[in-house]
């Protein structure tokens, strides 16, 4: 039986588009990142930078050293931005379970 065969349409909460189309994205993947793929898409971010770097200070070259810094700074950069994006989509996950929490427990009270 589905959530929704169990919460009458009276009870069902009223989301918005931006819920609706979070619960969708979230709905259609059942499968999780594993922790290596996880590590290693970060890791992504900051061999290159590293690399340069060392190969910088390898050849005794503050240019390339400066463009390993610069190429890091922007990676650190990328990773704020996706942890702010990520902590938006966060909270529109959290006032959908808040909503459904609410209607589940109103019908739980009404039975």
């Amino acid at each position: 039986m589905s959530t929704e065969d169990r919460l009458a349409p009276a009870t069902m909460p009223d989301f918005t588009a931006e819920e609706r189309s979070y619960i969708f994205a979230v709905g259609a993947h059942d499968n999780q990142d594993s922790g290596l793929y996880r590590v290693l898409s970060g890791a992504a971010y900051f061999l290159p930078s590293m690399a340069i770097g060392c190969y910088g200070l390898w050849e005794e070259s503050f240019k390339m050293l400066g463009i390993g810094f610069v190429t890091l700074i922007v990676s650190l950069c990328w990773g704020f931005y996706t942890e702010w994006r990520n902590a938006h989509i966060e909270r529109t996950g959290r006032t959908v379970f808040a909503k459904l929490r609410q209607a589940i427990e109103s019908r739980s009270v009404a039975d």
